[in-house]
C-alpha cells in the first residue's frame, strides 16, 4: 500500500509543471543612432519609461573616431552590465544616417 501511495505521488509531481519552467517575457530596448553634422545621437527606448538621450562628438578624422568609439563603448556595456545582449540591427535606410539596435534582456537559465 505504501509502495502504490509513493508511485501515486510521484506521477502527481511528475505531471505538474514546474514554475521555474514558464517562460517570462524578455525585456527589450531599442537603441536609435543618428550621425548628423559631425555630432552622434543616441535615444535609448525602454518601454514606458522616458527615453534616454545622449549626444557627442562624432565625424571623420582620427581624433573624433577615437573619441565616439569610446563613447560608444561606454553606452554599450552599460547595457550589457545591466543584462542586455544585442539581438539584431536595423540599418538605415537611404541617407537619412539613422539606425537602430535592438537589445534584449530574458530570463536567467
Amino acid at each position: 500500500m505504501k509502495k502504490l501511495f509513493f508511485m501515486v505521488g510521484c506521477l502527481l509531481v511528475l505531471g505538474s509543471s514546474p514554475v521555474l519552467a514558464q517562460a517570462v517575457a524578455p525585456q527589450v530596448i531599442i537603441v536609435r543612432v543618428e550621425e548628423r553634422q559631425g555630432s552622434v545621437f543616441l535615444s535609448i527606448a525602454r518601454g514606458s519609461k522616458e527615453p534616454e538621450e545622449t549626444e557627442f562628438q562624432g565625424g571623420a578624422g582620427d581624433d573624433r573616431i577615437s573619441a565616439a568609439a569610446v563613447h560608444y563603448q561606454k553606452v554599450i556595456a552599460k547595457l550589457y552590465q545591466e543584462g542586455y545582449s544585442m539581438q539584431g540591427m536595423i540599418p538605415g535606410q537611404d541617407r537619412s544616417g539613422v539606425s537602430t539596435l535592438i537589445f534584449v534582456k530574458g530570463p536567467k537559465r
